[in-house]
């Protein structure tokens, strides 16, 4: 059977009837599904029940302009890419939309032929700011706890929320390092500003200056048009930089600087601009061995830590791993269209049982994968998770009394005999009579016990004793 390949979708909203012909020709050819409108209005019942993945708009269009349209499909579609046309040298315009969260701008007049090139890394560009788009509603749900150490950090966080100092937050993968940055977002006075989230870890090194400061048209190949950075987009609001552990050292010197100045200047670029947003940034890995290897700057490190997170492995609040499953039950079984999902007390106890090294994020994949797979009743098999057992720890736990005592006699005798020694600096004859045994016994037992004794030799022949 053939594999059907899913195309890319777009709506175009441009009011100059032959434009708008040309753009749709040049992006069906270039292989996109493509919608087309001649006016805001006319594109908001297109919006209600076709999947797009990005929009090409005009600027001025009759009746709503491109910056208003924008603001509209915002409040439904947060994330959807919004690219704007304008007129050549429209810089103020640019900025607005930027401001108002346009993912790009294209300046007229422009080689349609580059077009779908644009779009495609625009669309590829979103999905790694944005992360991974399929997760977003499991982590928008936000934070679920009954855990008195996590419910303390969701406190602090919320009087941290207040001030605008930064925020390194540290924990292992899965954690909820992004939920919790949203958390301290939407509780700031920035709530209603852009959160503009950057994988340090997904975007190629050499255009993370880019993606940080904005560049100017030609500043590098491929360059084609000017973009706006995300310092300067969430001037108002808040950066996340995720994996900011991967970023590299020299990119660090640059943003500590910006960070300290509140100014940036486009690659390529010799303005100067203001800039002032809230940085929040998370990692997985250990801050201390990255600056003992000079893989994080110290001082870079002190600027983003002024308040630091750790957030606790799922393993160390097992009290909210059956509420989190429940809770989870519920949201995948209405997703699917499925109704009195329940879990058997054998998949619960492995559930608890289980090291959840991916933490929340594992668990809530393999509940949904358990409500795919069950029919009424999630069973152990439909997990997909293997419990290892502590084969040592279950050994220790059953020994027999006789067992336990013999033990404990040991390393009594052991401590005994390592005490005589040192009181009598290593000579074994006083050691033995202290300890009221024979010479011979007390020699076997230091072998038995592998004590050190030093290379002191005794002036007792070891053969004369018995």
């Amino acid at each position: 059977m053939p594999m059907t390949v899913l195309m890319e979708t777009i709506l175009v909203i441009e009011d100059d009837t032959s434009l708008r012909e040309v753009l749709c020709t040049v992006l069906q050819t270039g292989g996109f599904a493509v919608h087309s409108a001649a006016s805001a209005e006319e594109s908001l019942p297109i919006l209600k029940v076709e999947r797009l993945d990005c929009i090409l708009a005009d600027f001025k269009l009759p009746g709503m302009h491109g910056i208003e349209l924008l603001r509209k499909v915002r409040e439904q579609f947060p994330r959807l890419p919004y690219v704007l046309m304008t007129a050549f040298g429209s810089v103020a315009v640019a900025v607005e939309a930027m401001k108002s969260g346009a993912t790009d701008y294209i300046s007229k007049p422009f080689e349609p032929s580059t077009l779908g090139s644009m779009l495609r890394d625009v669309i590829k560009h979103n999905r790694i700011i944005d992360r991974e788009g399929a997760d977003r509603a499991k982590r928008q749900r936000g934070f679920f706890t009954v855990s008195p150490a996590l419910e303390k950090i969701l406190a602090q966080a919320r009087h941290v929320a207040k001030v605008d100092s930064s925020v390194l937050i540290l924990g292992e993968s899965g954690t909820g390092k992004e939920v919790l940055a949203r958390y301290l977002h939407e509780h700031s006075e920035r709530r209603d500003k852009p959160f503009v989230a950057v994988n340090c870890a997904a975007i190629p090194q050499d255009l993370l200056e880019s993606e940080f400061f904005g560049h100017e048209a030609g500043a590098f190949t491929g360059a084609t048009q000017s973009r706006v950075g995300v310092l300067e987009l969430a001037s108002a609001g808040t950066v996340f930089l995720d994996e900011v552990g991967d970023m590299p050292p020299l990119l660090q010197v640059k943003l500590l600087r910006a960070l300290q100045e509140h100014e940036i200047r486009h690659v390529g670029g010799n303005k100067q601009i203001r800039v002032y947003p809230r940085i929040i940034a998370a990692t997985n890995r250990d801050v201390e061995a990255e600056i003992a290897s000079g893989e994080m700057r110290e001082d870079f490190y002190y600027r983003l830590a002024v308040i630091t997170f750790n957030l606790p492995p799922l393993r160390e609040r097992k009290e909210d791993i059956l509420p989190m499953v429940e809770r989870s039950i519920r949201h995948f079984a209405a997703t699917m269209g499925k109704e009195n999902i329940t879990i058997d007390p054998v998949a619960q106890d492995m559930l608890l049982s289980y090291s959840w090294p991916g933490n929340v994020r594992e668990l809530e994949n393999v509940i949904e994968r358990a409500v795919l797979m069950c029919d009424h009743v999630i069973q152990a098999e439909h997990l997909g998770i293997y419990v290892r057992l502590d084969l040592a720890a279950i050994e220790e736990s059953i020994k027999t009394l006789p067992e336990i005592a013999s033990q404990a006699v040991h390393k009594a005798e052991a401590q005994a005999i390592e005490r005589a020694l040192h009181v009598t600096g290593g000579n074994k004859s006083k050691a033995a009579e202290i300890l009221g045994v024979s010479y011979k016994t007390l020699l076997n037992k230091v072998k038995e016990y592998n004590i050190a004794c030093g290379d002191r030799h005794d002036s007792h022949d070891d053969g004369a004793k018995s």
